[in-house]
Protein backbone atom coordinates (compact mmCIF):
# COMPACT_ATOMS: atom_id res chain seq x y z
CA UNK A 1 0.00 0.00 0.00
CA UNK A 2 1.38 3.26 -1.09
CA UNK A 3 2.00 6.26 1.52
CA UNK A 4 0.95 9.66 1.27
CA UNK A 5 4.35 10.88 0.96
CA UNK A 6 5.06 8.13 -2.30
CA UNK A 7 1.70 9.68 -3.77
CA UNK A 8 2.83 13.19 -3.41
CA UNK A 9 6.06 12.47 -5.42
CA UNK A 10 4.54 10.69 -7.96
CA UNK A 11 1.95 13.81 -8.49
CA UNK A 12 5.06 15.99 -8.59
CA UNK A 13 7.14 13.56 -11.47
CA UNK A 14 3.38 13.41 -13.63
CA UNK A 15 3.55 17.49 -13.65
CA UNK A 16 7.16 18.11 -14.24
CA UNK A 17 6.72 15.74 -17.51
CA UNK A 18 3.47 17.21 -18.46
CA UNK A 19 5.14 20.78 -18.63
CA UNK A 20 7.97 19.52 -20.15
CA UNK A 21 6.03 17.78 -23.06
CA UNK A 22 4.12 20.92 -23.62
CA UNK A 23 7.43 23.16 -23.77
CA UNK A 24 8.78 20.50 -26.39
CA UNK A 25 5.91 20.26 -28.54
CA UNK A 26 5.01 23.92 -28.84
CA UNK A 27 8.92 24.22 -29.88
CA UNK A 28 8.48 21.69 -32.76
CA UNK A 29 5.22 23.42 -34.01
CA UNK A 30 6.67 27.51 -33.72
CA UNK A 31 4.92 29.47 -36.49
CA UNK A 32 7.68 29.70 -39.40
CA UNK A 33 8.17 33.45 -41.52
CA UNK A 34 6.13 33.73 -44.19
CA UNK A 35 8.31 33.75 -47.28
CA UNK A 36 8.83 37.02 -49.48
CA UNK A 37 6.35 36.84 -51.95
CA UNK A 38 8.30 38.11 -54.74
CA UNK A 39 10.72 35.14 -54.44
CA UNK A 40 8.34 32.20 -54.18
CA UNK A 41 8.66 30.18 -57.75
CA UNK A 42 5.67 28.60 -59.43
CA UNK A 43 3.14 29.70 -56.91
CA UNK A 44 -0.04 28.00 -57.71
CA UNK A 45 0.93 26.68 -60.62
CA UNK A 46 1.75 22.47 -60.36
CA UNK A 47 5.62 21.54 -60.72
CA UNK A 48 6.80 25.16 -60.51
CA UNK A 49 10.10 26.57 -59.25
CA UNK A 50 9.27 26.86 -55.91
CA UNK A 51 11.65 23.32 -54.76
CA UNK A 52 14.65 25.66 -55.65
CA UNK A 53 15.41 26.49 -52.96
CA UNK A 54 19.00 26.37 -51.13
CA UNK A 55 20.30 26.40 -47.55
CA UNK A 56 16.56 27.35 -46.19
CA UNK A 57 16.26 30.54 -48.54
CA UNK A 58 15.29 31.98 -51.40
CA UNK A 59 17.67 32.55 -54.32
CA UNK A 60 17.49 35.76 -56.23
CA UNK A 61 17.06 36.37 -59.86
CA UNK A 62 20.02 38.30 -60.83
CA UNK A 63 19.40 38.48 -64.47
CA UNK A 64 17.70 37.08 -67.51
CA UNK A 65 18.88 36.14 -70.70
CA UNK A 66 17.13 35.98 -74.39
CA UNK A 67 18.15 33.66 -77.35
CA UNK A 68 17.34 37.39 -79.24
CA UNK A 69 17.61 40.73 -78.19
CA UNK A 70 15.90 42.02 -82.04
CA UNK A 71 13.65 40.53 -83.92
CA UNK A 72 11.84 40.96 -87.45
CA UNK A 73 8.05 39.70 -88.75
CA UNK A 74 5.84 39.45 -91.42
CA UNK A 75 2.53 40.35 -90.60
CA UNK A 76 0.94 37.33 -89.23
CA UNK A 77 4.80 35.52 -88.71
CA UNK A 78 5.20 33.70 -85.53
CA UNK A 79 9.14 33.29 -83.68
CA UNK A 80 9.54 32.67 -79.88
CA UNK A 81 12.05 33.60 -77.70
CA UNK A 82 13.73 31.81 -75.33
CA UNK A 83 14.29 33.00 -71.61
CA UNK A 84 17.00 31.65 -69.48
CA UNK A 85 16.93 32.89 -66.00
CA UNK A 86 20.37 33.32 -63.78
CA UNK A 87 21.39 32.12 -61.60
CA UNK A 88 19.82 28.70 -62.64
CA UNK A 89 18.87 27.49 -59.27
CA UNK A 90 16.88 30.84 -58.59
CA UNK A 91 14.23 30.56 -56.22
CA UNK A 92 11.51 32.15 -59.40
CA UNK A 93 11.15 30.16 -62.50
CA UNK A 94 8.62 31.99 -63.76
CA UNK A 95 8.82 34.21 -66.67
CA UNK A 96 6.45 37.09 -67.50
CA UNK A 97 5.88 38.46 -71.14
CA UNK A 98 4.22 41.73 -72.41
CA UNK A 99 4.38 43.89 -75.52
CA UNK A 100 4.79 47.42 -75.55
CA UNK A 101 2.32 47.60 -78.58
CA UNK A 102 0.29 45.00 -78.89
CA UNK A 103 -1.39 46.36 -81.90
CA UNK A 104 2.11 45.80 -83.53
CA UNK A 105 3.38 42.63 -81.93
CA UNK A 106 1.59 40.22 -79.68
CA UNK A 107 3.86 38.18 -77.02
CA UNK A 108 2.27 34.90 -75.30
CA UNK A 109 3.43 33.53 -72.21
CA UNK A 110 5.62 31.03 -73.02
CA UNK A 111 7.56 33.77 -75.67
CA UNK A 112 6.38 33.22 -78.61
CA UNK A 113 5.87 36.74 -80.53
CA UNK A 114 3.38 37.43 -83.02
CA UNK A 115 2.97 40.00 -85.60
CA UNK A 116 -0.10 42.11 -85.92
CA UNK A 117 0.37 44.87 -88.43
CA UNK A 118 3.67 46.87 -89.49
CA UNK A 119 5.61 48.50 -86.85
CA UNK A 120 7.55 48.12 -83.70
CA UNK A 121 7.34 47.00 -80.51
CA UNK A 122 9.38 46.29 -77.14
CA UNK A 123 9.07 42.42 -75.73
CA UNK A 124 9.93 42.73 -71.62
CA UNK A 125 10.48 39.26 -69.93
CA UNK A 126 10.37 39.88 -66.25
CA UNK A 127 11.18 37.70 -63.60
CA UNK A 128 11.26 38.92 -59.97
CA UNK A 129 12.06 42.39 -60.45
CA UNK A 130 15.07 41.45 -63.13
CA UNK A 131 14.02 42.52 -66.91
CA UNK A 132 14.87 42.21 -69.99
CA UNK A 133 14.17 43.04 -73.84
CA UNK A 134 13.63 42.43 -77.36
CA UNK A 135 13.12 45.25 -80.19
CA UNK A 136 10.63 43.76 -82.37
CA UNK A 137 10.12 45.20 -85.96
CA UNK A 138 6.79 43.83 -87.72
CA UNK A 139 7.48 44.74 -91.39
CA UNK A 140 4.41 45.69 -94.01
CA UNK A 141 4.24 41.94 -96.07
CA UNK A 142 2.11 39.22 -95.19
CA UNK A 143 2.86 35.76 -93.80
CA UNK A 144 1.05 33.84 -96.18
CA UNK A 145 -0.75 30.66 -95.04
CA UNK A 146 -1.93 27.90 -97.08
CA UNK A 147 -5.36 27.18 -97.18
CA UNK A 148 -6.83 25.17 -94.51
CA UNK A 149 -7.29 20.99 -95.83
CA UNK A 150 -8.86 18.71 -93.25
CA UNK A 151 -9.79 15.71 -93.99
CA UNK A 152 -11.37 12.67 -92.31
CA UNK A 153 -11.49 9.33 -92.63
CA UNK A 154 -13.64 6.02 -90.83
CA UNK A 155 -16.42 5.57 -88.42
CA UNK A 156 -16.78 5.18 -84.89
CA UNK A 157 -20.30 4.31 -84.34
CA UNK A 158 -22.83 7.30 -83.02
CA UNK A 159 -24.82 5.13 -80.39
CA UNK A 160 -23.40 1.68 -80.52
CA UNK A 161 -20.67 0.73 -78.12
CA UNK A 162 -18.22 -1.64 -81.04
CA UNK A 163 -14.98 -2.61 -80.02
CA UNK A 164 -12.12 -2.23 -82.91
CA UNK A 165 -13.24 1.26 -84.23
CA UNK A 166 -11.05 3.89 -85.30
CA UNK A 167 -10.67 6.95 -87.11
CA UNK A 168 -8.40 9.50 -87.95
CA UNK A 169 -8.09 13.25 -88.58
CA UNK A 170 -5.41 14.66 -91.19
CA UNK A 171 -4.65 18.78 -91.46
CA UNK A 172 -2.10 20.58 -92.79
CA UNK A 173 -1.74 23.45 -90.30
CA UNK A 174 -3.89 24.65 -87.01
CA UNK A 175 -6.70 27.28 -87.47
CA UNK A 176 -5.50 30.75 -87.23
CA UNK A 177 -8.71 32.16 -85.55
CA UNK A 178 -11.98 31.25 -84.90
CA UNK A 179 -13.63 31.43 -87.97
CA UNK A 180 -11.36 29.10 -88.98
CA UNK A 181 -12.00 26.94 -86.38
CA UNK A 182 -15.44 26.80 -86.98
CA UNK A 183 -15.62 26.10 -90.71
CA UNK A 184 -13.43 23.20 -89.58
CA UNK A 185 -16.20 22.11 -86.48
CA UNK A 186 -18.66 22.23 -89.79
CA UNK A 187 -16.63 19.61 -91.67
CA UNK A 188 -15.56 17.27 -88.49
CA UNK A 189 -17.54 18.04 -85.60
CA UNK A 190 -20.38 15.99 -86.63
CA UNK A 191 -18.31 13.13 -85.99
CA UNK A 192 -16.83 11.41 -82.77
CA UNK A 193 -13.04 11.47 -83.48
CA UNK A 194 -13.48 15.22 -84.97
CA UNK A 195 -14.55 16.17 -81.74
CA UNK A 196 -11.48 14.85 -80.07
CA UNK A 197 -9.29 16.18 -83.42
CA UNK A 198 -10.89 19.58 -82.70
CA UNK A 199 -9.82 19.82 -78.76
CA UNK A 200 -6.03 19.94 -79.88
CA UNK A 201 -6.78 22.40 -82.34
CA UNK A 202 -8.10 24.59 -79.93
CA UNK A 203 -6.06 23.65 -77.08
CA UNK A 204 -2.76 24.34 -79.11
CA UNK A 205 -5.11 27.80 -80.49
CA UNK A 206 -4.96 28.86 -76.68
CA UNK A 207 -1.15 28.66 -76.44
CA UNK A 208 -0.74 30.90 -78.95
CA UNK A 209 -3.72 33.40 -78.26
CA UNK A 210 -5.62 32.93 -75.10
CA UNK A 211 -8.96 35.09 -76.21
CA UNK A 212 -9.26 32.85 -79.52
CA UNK A 213 -8.71 29.45 -77.77
CA UNK A 214 -11.26 30.13 -75.15
CA UNK A 215 -13.63 30.79 -77.87
CA UNK A 216 -12.82 27.49 -79.69
CA UNK A 217 -12.65 25.53 -76.30
CA UNK A 218 -16.56 26.81 -75.65
CA UNK A 219 -17.48 25.41 -78.89
CA UNK A 220 -15.63 22.24 -78.58
CA UNK A 221 -16.62 21.27 -74.78
CA UNK A 222 -19.76 21.23 -72.31
CA UNK A 223 -19.89 24.13 -70.20
CA UNK A 224 -18.72 22.54 -67.41
CA UNK A 225 -16.00 21.30 -68.86
CA UNK A 226 -14.39 24.72 -70.20
CA UNK A 227 -13.06 26.23 -66.81
CA UNK A 228 -11.01 23.27 -65.93
CA UNK A 229 -9.73 23.21 -69.82
CA UNK A 230 -8.56 26.61 -68.96
CA UNK A 231 -7.50 25.82 -65.87
CA UNK A 232 -5.41 23.42 -66.46
CA UNK A 233 -3.86 24.73 -69.87
CA UNK A 234 -2.43 28.32 -67.88
CA UNK A 235 -0.93 25.87 -66.08
CA UNK A 236 0.78 24.09 -69.03
CA UNK A 237 1.53 26.82 -71.34
CA UNK A 238 2.32 29.70 -68.79
CA UNK A 239 5.24 31.36 -67.83
CA UNK A 240 7.01 29.13 -65.58
CA UNK A 241 9.82 27.37 -66.97
CA UNK A 242 10.03 24.60 -65.21
CA UNK A 243 6.32 23.27 -66.17
CA UNK A 244 6.12 24.65 -69.30
CA UNK A 245 5.47 22.81 -72.27
CA UNK A 246 4.87 24.69 -75.65
CA UNK A 247 4.96 21.11 -76.97
CA UNK A 248 1.46 19.47 -75.18
CA UNK A 249 -0.58 19.33 -78.24
CA UNK A 250 2.43 18.12 -80.50
CA UNK A 251 2.55 15.08 -78.22
CA UNK A 252 -1.00 13.70 -79.96
CA UNK A 253 -0.02 13.86 -83.57
CA UNK A 254 1.36 11.38 -85.71
CA UNK A 255 4.88 10.91 -85.57
CA UNK A 256 5.79 12.85 -83.12
CA UNK A 257 8.16 11.12 -80.18
CA UNK A 258 10.18 12.62 -77.45
CA UNK A 259 13.45 11.46 -78.95
CA UNK A 260 12.67 13.72 -82.16
CA UNK A 261 11.46 16.76 -80.24
CA UNK A 262 7.71 16.27 -80.50
CA UNK A 263 8.26 16.91 -84.10
CA UNK A 264 5.18 15.59 -86.18
CA UNK A 265 4.98 13.82 -89.75
CA UNK A 266 3.15 16.29 -92.11
CA UNK A 267 0.53 16.61 -92.97
CA UNK A 268 -0.64 16.42 -89.07
CA UNK A 269 -2.86 13.46 -88.02
CA UNK A 270 -5.02 12.78 -84.96
CA UNK A 271 -5.12 9.12 -84.54
CA UNK A 272 -8.45 7.78 -82.09
CA UNK A 273 -9.72 4.43 -81.41
CA UNK A 274 -13.04 3.12 -79.22
CA UNK A 275 -11.64 2.36 -75.82
CA UNK A 276 -11.59 -1.37 -76.04
CA UNK A 277 -12.75 -1.52 -72.38
CA UNK A 278 -14.78 0.38 -71.85
CA UNK A 279 -18.67 0.80 -72.96
CA UNK A 280 -20.22 3.91 -74.15
CA UNK A 281 -22.28 4.87 -70.64
CA UNK A 282 -25.82 6.49 -70.23
CA UNK A 283 -25.70 10.47 -68.91
CA UNK A 284 -29.05 11.02 -67.07
CA UNK A 285 -27.84 14.99 -67.28
CA UNK A 286 -27.05 15.21 -71.08
CA UNK A 287 -29.66 12.56 -71.35
CA UNK A 288 -27.41 10.52 -74.21
CA UNK A 289 -24.76 8.12 -74.62
CA UNK A 290 -20.68 9.23 -73.39
CA UNK A 291 -18.60 7.97 -75.76
CA UNK A 292 -14.87 6.77 -74.08
CA UNK A 293 -12.70 6.97 -77.07
CA UNK A 294 -8.69 7.59 -76.68
CA UNK A 295 -6.27 9.35 -79.34
CA UNK A 296 -2.95 7.95 -79.74
CA UNK A 297 0.51 9.47 -78.41
CA UNK A 298 3.87 8.60 -78.25
CA UNK A 299 4.11 11.08 -75.25
CA UNK A 300 2.99 8.76 -72.21
CA UNK A 301 4.21 5.32 -71.05
CA UNK A 302 0.39 4.07 -71.83
CA UNK A 303 0.45 4.99 -75.67
CA UNK A 304 -2.90 6.24 -75.34
CA UNK A 305 -4.87 8.92 -73.28
CA UNK A 306 -8.81 8.85 -72.89
CA UNK A 307 -11.07 11.73 -74.40
CA UNK A 308 -14.92 11.29 -73.29
CA UNK A 309 -17.37 12.69 -75.85
CA UNK A 310 -21.59 13.30 -76.58
CA UNK A 311 -23.56 14.81 -78.74
CA UNK A 312 -26.69 16.50 -76.56
CA UNK A 313 -29.87 18.50 -77.02
CA UNK A 314 -29.51 19.99 -73.46
CA UNK A 315 -30.49 23.90 -73.97
CA UNK A 316 -27.38 25.70 -73.36
CA UNK A 317 -24.71 23.53 -74.84
CA UNK A 318 -22.76 23.89 -78.10
CA UNK A 319 -23.39 21.16 -79.12
CA UNK A 320 -26.72 21.46 -80.27
CA UNK A 321 -27.42 18.28 -80.63
CA UNK A 322 -25.30 18.99 -83.92
CA UNK A 323 -21.94 18.42 -83.05
CA UNK A 324 -19.86 16.43 -80.62
CA UNK A 325 -18.23 17.70 -77.98
CA UNK A 326 -16.26 16.84 -75.24
CA UNK A 327 -17.00 15.99 -71.69
CA UNK A 328 -13.39 15.17 -70.33
CA UNK A 329 -9.87 14.97 -71.88
CA UNK A 330 -7.79 14.99 -68.61
CA UNK A 331 -5.10 12.87 -70.60
CA UNK A 332 -4.82 15.83 -73.33
CA UNK A 333 -2.77 18.08 -70.66
CA UNK A 334 -1.46 15.81 -68.11
CA UNK A 335 2.32 15.75 -68.46
CA UNK A 336 4.09 13.71 -71.21
CA UNK A 337 7.69 12.83 -71.65
CA UNK A 338 10.42 15.49 -71.90
CA UNK A 339 11.65 15.58 -75.03
CA UNK A 340 14.91 15.02 -76.61
CA UNK A 341 17.78 17.69 -75.76
CA UNK A 342 19.09 17.34 -79.05
CA UNK A 343 16.05 17.73 -81.34
CA UNK A 344 14.40 20.53 -80.04
CA UNK A 345 10.89 21.25 -80.39
CA UNK A 346 9.80 23.27 -83.69
CA UNK A 347 6.66 25.10 -83.37
CA UNK A 348 3.79 23.68 -85.22
CA UNK A 349 1.85 25.06 -88.29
Amino acid sequence: MKTKGTLAKIALWTVSMMVALAVTSCGDNAPEPKPDPGQQGGGGQQGGGGGQQGGGGTVAVTGITLDKTTLELNINGRETIKATIVPANASVQIVSWSSSNEAVAKVTSGGEVTGVSAGTATITAKAGSVTATCAVTVKKEQQQLDPLKVTIEGAINHTTYTKGQKGSVTFNRFPANVEEFKTVRDQIGGEPHGAVALQIMAFEMYRRDRQAGEACIKLNNTVLNVAECTRRLKEIFGGDLVYSRAYQMAAFLKGATPENGYNPTEPYVVEVYVNPGVEYIQSNDYQTKVLVLEVKTKGKGTERETVRVLKTARPGEASANKYFVVENSPGLYSQVKTPSFTNPFKGLK
